[in-house]
């Protein structure tokens, strides 16, 4: 039993995030196709079907749900009430348990927000093009450009600006990059506490927490350079293990919240 608990609780997010990871650097640059990938992993002709077919699904979900929301915004206004009253469900559930209420104030909070980095990473990893069209339907382009015009910077050798990616490949810059960045925090994030689980001890678990990021990124990097259109980048190396490094201290935090409040 306590197996079982281990695993849904602490193992099962590691491995839903590792996923994720997975799928999204497995898509190429022009089009999200997983199939090189699966060319590589496996010869079996059935396996390539199955992925397709999933592949397409959620595409198909995805675009259906993206083009409600953009001819009936009032759809979505109830659909993330309804999405805050289940929130709020589950803080009141958390707080009403046997435990510290400012403690399970506390807790409720972190889950929360977790729950909703995830949900929201997820569908930028994979549906960013279509995470754009949303926001240029809310906001006009000459907003946009306002915004997008004051960025001007360099990232792996490249000039990242609006004049080299136009306003529809800076968004989907910071999306993609943004969503690497939470992705691995939360691989930082709990990591680290199923390592502080099984070992009690902070400073061993964090470094441990970084070693598997790192080990992770670098390898999820390398593997993209075997991928068409794809090339692995020592920066995204870099960014990764800064999302690591800020969810494994938000998992330390976590634990030294929750020992101050015992």
């Amino acid at each position: 039993m306590k197996f079982i608990k281990f695993f849904v609780i602490n193992l099962l997010p590691i491995v839903i995030v590792m996923s994720t990871i997975f799928i999204a650097s497995s898509q190429s640059s022009d089009q999200q196709d997983i199939s090189p990938v699966l060319d590589r992993v496996s010869d079996e002709s059935s396996l390539r079907g199955i992925a397709a077919s999933v592949k397409e699904r959620i595409d198909g979900v995805a675009d259906r749900v993206i083009a409600l929301a953009i001819n009936h915004p009032s759809i979505v206004l109830v659909s993330f009430t309804v999405m805050a009253i289940l929130i709020a469900v589950l803080f009141f559930r958390l707080v009403h348990s046997p435990d510290s209420t400012v403690k399970k104030v506390l807790k409720s909070i972190i889950y929360s927000g977790i729950m909703f980095m995830f949900m929201a990473t997820a569908v930028f990893a994979v549906k960013s093009d279509s995470v754009i069209e949303v926001i240029r339907n809310q906001l006009s382009l000459d907003q946009i450009r306002t915004l997008l015009t004051r960025i001007d910077f360099t990232y792996a050798g490249s000039t990242v600006n609006l004049q080299s990616h136009g306003v529809d490949g800076l968004m989907e810059f910071f999306l993609r990059k943004g969503a690497h960045f939470f992705l691995f925090a939360l691989l930082g994030f709990f990591v680290f506490l199923a390592l502080f689980k099984l070992t009690r001890r902070s400073l061993s678990s964090f470094i441990i927490a970084m070693i598997v990021v790192i080990a992770y990124a670098a390898l999820d990097e390398y593997r993209q350079t075997f991928i068409p259109s794809r090339s692995g980048l020592i920066e995204d190396v870099i960014l990764d293990t800064a999302g690591g490094l800020f969810g494994a201290t938000m998992g330390w935090l976590k634990k030294l919240i929750s020992r101050s409040l015992r």
